[in-house]
């Protein structure tokens, strides 16, 4: 050992510089060897700092591209899917005010809407009406202040207001067909109404259901109470109380406004007694037959179209055939005599 650490005070920093003065040179490289150790650690150096660049991107390419996975997933989840619009009824009549419901709530007046689509709101003024024909068969009918959402060809949604529907209405009503499938339903808040081959009327308001049936049954899904509604009977459901049920007739003033969105009977070569069942089934009433009545309502024929209320066309029409006719206690009687 160097006596350099052999009772000195020189620090060891000192003495390790006094070493290296004392030893002898070292020998230096050639200059192509150091270039060529200079250039070996450069191309080591750029393949090491290459690698990591090219990893760094790939995992910023994966990232980003998992990140747009993730966007496109959540925008798939809540998309809605695309629904074509298929028209569910055509409008034989209307009058009065009548509105479609526009994707930002506002009302648009329309006076030219032949077809209803599905997905479309319709919306009646005071004083207004709408006679339609159902795509899959019926007649319906939407009373003034009324709100309809006409969600699919099944159906209907009845947001407020009157409707009625006839699920076998006569022939001479132009591109109306019978046979109104039983899948037909009117969807309220208060529950869903289902016919059974009938002729019905629904009404709701924000507290109750009110249903009346003139023909066959209906079937009262309400959100608290079922019930089977039978012809004359008028069924309320109000929140969680047991259906109140009253009798009422097959026509009067529960059922005048029907009457008012009759849509036009062509009874051009029809007879006399076709255009009576009409009627009779328009106003709720039983026909009869007095005298030699039934003959001349089965031989003479009509002419024309007829687009004003039933009852007024009954007076019309019979009396230019020469036949009377009284109605009592919902019965036509129509007579060759004066009565």
């Amino acid at each position: 050992m160097s006596n350099l650490n052999q009772g000195t005070d020189v620090p060891s920093d000192d003495a390790l510089e006094q070493l290296l003065k004392e030893a002898s040179p070292r020998p230096v490289p050639p200059r192509q060897d150091e270039a060529a150790v200079r250039n070996a650690v450069k191309a080591e150096w750029r393949d090491v700092t290459g690698t990591r660049r090219v990893r760094r991107n790939v995992f910023q390419y994966a990232l980003a591209a998992t990140v747009l996975l993730g966007v496109f997933a959540l925008f798939s989840m809540f998309r809605v899917p695309v629904v074509e619009d298929v028209e569910v009824a055509s409008i034989e009549k209307s009058f009065g005010a009548i509105y479609l419901l526009g994707e930002e709530a506002e009302l648009r007046e329309t006076a030219a809407l032949s077809v209803v689509l599905s997905g479309q709101t319709i919306v009646t003024g005071n004083d207004a009406g709408l006679a339609l024909a159902w795509g899959k068969g019926g007649s319906l009918r939407v009373d003034e202040n009324s709100r309809v959402a006409f969600s699919s060809d099944s159906g209907i949604l009845l947001e407020s207001g009157r409707v009625y529907f006839d699920s076998q209405p006569s022939p001479l009503v132009a591109d109306t067909m019978s046979g109104g499938g039983p899948a037909f339903t009117v969807v309220t808040e208060h529950g869903d109404v289902i016919h059974t081959g009938t002729q019905f009327m629904t009404q709701t308001s924000s507290s109750s259901l009110i249903v009346s049936v003139r023909e066959g049954q209906v079937e009262i899904d309400g959100t608290f109470q079922r019930h089977t509604a039978t012809p004359g009977e008028q069924v309320t459901l109000t929140g969680r109380q047991q259906p109140t049920v009253l009798s009422i007739g097959r026509s009067g003033q529960n059922w005048d406004w029907v009457t008012r969105t009759s849509p036009p009977a062509d009874v051009d070569g029809k007879t006399i007694r076709v255009f009576l069942e009409w009627a009779c089934r328009e106003l709720g009433l039983e026909l009869v037959f007095e005298g030699g009545a039934e003959s001349v309502a089965n031989r003479d024929l009509l002419i024309g179209t007829v687009d004003i209320a039933p009852a007024d066309a009954l007076r019309i029409r019979l009396a230019s055939a020469a036949l009377n006719f009284r109605i009592e206690e919902g019965v036509l009687t129509v007579s060759d005599t004066t009565p």
